[in-house]
């Protein structure tokens, strides 16, 4: 931490504190006093990955208040600073905790220029042999060049890049000019409009482009795809769903597209399944790319992804958060606007169902948990900006705000929204600026009802209690438990179903207190079943009665409707959690469904609950005991079902539980392409998992396997990946313990999702007993991991340490640590918290 305070020996004091990382103080200070930002960049990017990149920047901009220093954000080193302009003058500077501190005798009110050189730090620059991309976001632009690295600070790009002669360049702005030379070019791009820092980007590398002009749009795909037909198969959809997507968006919000152009980038491996730069959408390859067995799942998922993408365009890039605890107000509207995007293009799907699967369990997943936490989060520095990301902001927010549409009405909702974003055109907003628009259109107080939603941690306790008289229903009460921290009540509009019988009853219900009674049930047979939130409209722990219970147990597969039977899975698997229902009585129930469930959805999350319930909270003895009658089932589902999705569905459960030796010499026999799957084809991806799923199972041919199926894939960087994971699975356990240990080094941390996916291994249920050993160094690695990673590695990272454990030893070590460290940063306290919450309910499972 460093006070600005004895730059020269007449200096005043600063009145901020300038520290590592963007304090809120300096960055108000610079908001209130910086404006009209335009930046000029040059970057020379070499062709060697070890070698520097070498940048200038030049940065105009208007100072109203020109009483104190000028601070630049320049998280690098003082070394890579070469040389610093001010208004034309050579001038000293001082560099300290990540900036670079200009006199301000250098600068004047009103208009100034600076100009610096530097060697463009790495570490968000994400460097490859044959490409790189960067990604800025929440405060890493400058780790690469010096800025105002704040998103209230918008700025105007001019960028230039020199690169390799072979590779291509992709900018925000549209491309201007290329010129040659013998070994280089250099591309110009057109200044971009007002964007904040984290959403500047560039490419450059090996591509392949495609360009397509739908309905008037005009997009650009750049991919690194070696499979042409994969590309066939999969590019016009891509295409298509971009430009349902900004058509939708332009019809809802009466804004045109409010950029110059529309690019996206599929990279291998990337961070994210995608980041929403403006001009240069950045995608996972394969979350576009999909291979023939791509389930419906996935296919939903790719959509809704890209509509999540485009609609940042206008929620995050137009209008934008003022500061970073308000990230979620980008998000919220990303994930919510990206369902009604998708629904239109999949009419058979039902999308109120797809909601429901998409938002609340994962959500849940957070907020039961200790680490829970409110949507609209504190932060003091932007350095620690990436710790607010998580499920309860992307999952948890798109339901909060669908509750708000429910009681607003759709039409003054989108009314609101529209006011919105032309009232914060290209600048920032924070969440009270759009409330205030919506409260004036309407008569509730939708400033008090936020209180509780957005600036509350948890969700709220709700139980039904049926009084009977004479065997008939004398009342049905919906209560509410008290969990907010100011003790307030959730509001929040449900749909209750009853099920009597041969009759269902849909009951609207507005909870607004203690207790909500049902109106017109007196008089009612006794109901088989009573769901609080029968239609997945509402948000919270929605506990069954012990009727209801034990009706669903029996009877779920036989209930008609099927988000009736969606809501149902959840509230069966919520207590189960919470310990009301055993696992294996659970399980009997998910295996008479399996047969007959025929909605997609549901069966796709009846099968992640199998799995997780088979490796999380059974012993290994109960395992083996299920093992051959769910291989069997699994198996003969593959074979029967109708339609590649479903059977690809099946499959890949079957191969992920395959533990008995005859299923395990199937797998074989299928990797070695001597037995197949009617109606289900096979890609180099499939046989891969196959491969993987094989060498965990610690077969004698295992290492063989693995290296022939390196030898099988022909694209390189997926090829690069298959080599990076491979000592994570190896039977040898001083192999997997020097690779966990390279896993220390930050440069062995580069391409997270290989990272990721070799932690998912090497903690897999089937070692996890020689696997607890990484437990405690992982957990001393998260600060590291935090500074080091991009924002979603630290709880990816946890979770994937945690994900194959359930020993009470294993708690014990997160326990042990948690108590050691009593002050740690209590935002990635709140991660541990989180991720560690299935391990803690298996232990207790597991050793009852």
């Amino acid at each position: 931490m460093f006070f600005v305070s004895h730059y020269a020996a007449s200096q005043s004091t600063y009145p901020v504190i300038i520290e590592q990382g963007v304090s809120l103080g300096l960055a108000e200070q610079r908001a209130q006093n910086i404006s009209n930002v335009h930046y000029k960049l040059f970057f020379q990017i070499p062709e060697k990955e070890a070698s520097t990149v070498q940048g200038k920047v030049r940065i105009d901009f208007t100072l109203s208040n020109a009483s104190e220093h000028l601070v630049l954000d320049f998280n690098a080193s003082k070394k890579q600073v070469k040389n610093v302009w001010a208004n034309a003058n050579s001038v000293p500077y001082i560099y300290k905790d990540g900036h670079v501190i200009i006199n301000k005798k250098h600068i004047t009110f009103g208009q100034n220029s600076v100009e610096v050189e530097f060697v463009a730090g790495n570490s968000a620059l994400n460097r490859n042999p044959e490409y790189l991309y960067t990604l800025f976001v929440p405060d890493r632009a400058s780790t690469a060049f010096p800025c105002f690295d704040q998103p209230d600070i918008k700025g105007k790009f001019d960028l230039s890049l020199n690169v390799p002669k072979d590779w291509t360049a992709i900018g925000n702005g549209a491309l201007q000019n290329k010129t040659c030379e013998e070994t280089s070019c250099t591309y110009d791009f057109f200044q971009t409009e007002p964007i904040s820092t984290y959403l500047f980007a560039f490419v450059a590398g090996k591509f392949e482009q495609v360009t397509k002009t739908v309905e008037g749009n005009t997009l650009t795909m750049y991919h690194r795809e070696t499979d042409s037909a994969k590309v066939a198969r999969n590019q016009d959809e891509i295409f298509e769903l971009h430009n349902q997507s900004l058509k939708w968006l332009g019809e809802y919000t009466k804004i045109p597209m409010p950029f110059q152009k529309f690019d996206f980038v599929l990279i291998p491996s990337f961070q994210f399944g995608g980041m929403e730069h403006t001009g240069a959408i950045l995608y996972r390859a394969s979350q576009m790319m999909l291979e023939e067995t791509a389930t419906q799942n996935q296919k939903l998922s790719r959509a809704n992804l890209i509509a999540h993408e485009t609609s940042h365009m206008w929620f995050g890039n137009y209008v934008t958060m003022k500061w970073f605890n308000d990230v979620w107000l980008k998000e919220v509207f990303a994930n919510f606007i990206a369902a009604k995007v998708t629904n239109p293009t999949f009419p058979e799907i039902n999308h109120s169902l797809r909601f429901l699967m998409s938002h609340h369990p994962i959500a849940y997943s957070e907020d039961r948990t200790l680490g829970s936490h409110p949507i609209q989060q504190e932060l003091e520095n932007l350095k620690d900006a990436g710790t607010l990301y998580g499920r309860i902001i992307y999952q948890k927010a798109p339901v909060v705000m669908q509750q708000l549409e429910q009681m607003m009405g759709e039409d003054k909702f989108r009314e609101g929204v529209q006011e919105y974003l032309k009232t914060f055109a290209f600048s920032n907003a924070v969440w009270e600026d759009l409330i205030t628009i919506l409260d004036s259109k309407t008569p509730q107080d939708l400033k008090k009802w936020s209180e509780t939603w957005v600036k509350e941690p948890g969700m709220p306790h709700i139980s039904v209690a049926v009084v009977k008289e004479d065997d008939l229903v004398k009342s049905i009460k919906i209560k509410q438990h008290k969990t907010s921290e100011q003790g307030e009540f959730w509001s929040q509009k449900l749909e209750t179903v009853i099920v009597t019988g041969d009759s269902t009853y849909k009951m609207p219900v507005v909870l607004a207190g203690q207790e909500t009674e049902l109106e017109d049930v007196a008089g009612m047979g006794q109901p088989d079943l009573v769901l609080a939130n029968g239609t997945g409209l509402g948000y919270g722990f929605f506990m069954l009665d012990k009727q209801s219970m034990g009706f669903l147990l029996e009877n779920i597969y036989k209930i008609k409707d099927p988000m009736t039977r969606g809501v149902a899975w959840i509230s069966l698997y919520e207590e189960m959690l919470h310990g009301e229902i055993k696992p294996e009585v659970l399980m009997e129930t998910v295996l008479k469904a399996l047969d007959v469930e025929s909605e997609p959805l549901n069966t796709q999350n009846i099968l992640d609950y199998l799995t997780t319930i088979y490796w999380k909270f059974y012993t290994p003895q109960q395992r083996k005991a299920l093992a051959p009658k769910l291989e069997e089932q699994l198996e003969r589902l593959s074979y029967e079902s109708p339609g590649q999705s479903a059977k690809s569905a099946y499959f890949k459960t079957y191969v992920s539980i395959a533990t008995t030796p005859d299923a395990v010499e199937n797998l074989k026999l299928i990797w070695q392409k001597r037995l197949e799957i009617p109606g289900l084809s096979f890609s180099e991806v499939d046989y891969t998992f196959i491969a993987c799923e094989l060498a965990l199972r610690d077969i004698p041919e295992a290492q063989g396997i693995l290296q022939t199926q390196v030898t099988r894939i022909h694209n390189k960087d997926r090829k690069a990946n298959m080599e990076f994971i491979l000592p994570a699975l190896s039977p040898d356990q001083k192999v997997r313990d020097a690779f966990f240990e390279s896993l220390k080094q930050e440069e062995m941390r580069k391409h997270e999702p290989w990272v990721l996916q070799s932690m998912v291994y090497l903690n897999h249920p089937l070692r996890a007993k020689s696997a607890e050993k990484y437990i405690k160094p992982s957990l001393e690695l998260l600060e590291e991991i935090q500074r080091t990673g991009d924002i979603f590695f630290p709880k990816r990272w946890l979770k994937a340490t945690f994900s194959g454990h359930q020993s009470s030893s294993a708690v014990r070590i997160i326990n042990e640590f948690l108590e050691e460290h009593p002050n740690y940063p209590y935002r990635l306290r709140n991660k541990i918290l989180q991720a560690a919450d299935p391990l803690f309910i298996a232990s207790k499972m597991t050793q009852m």
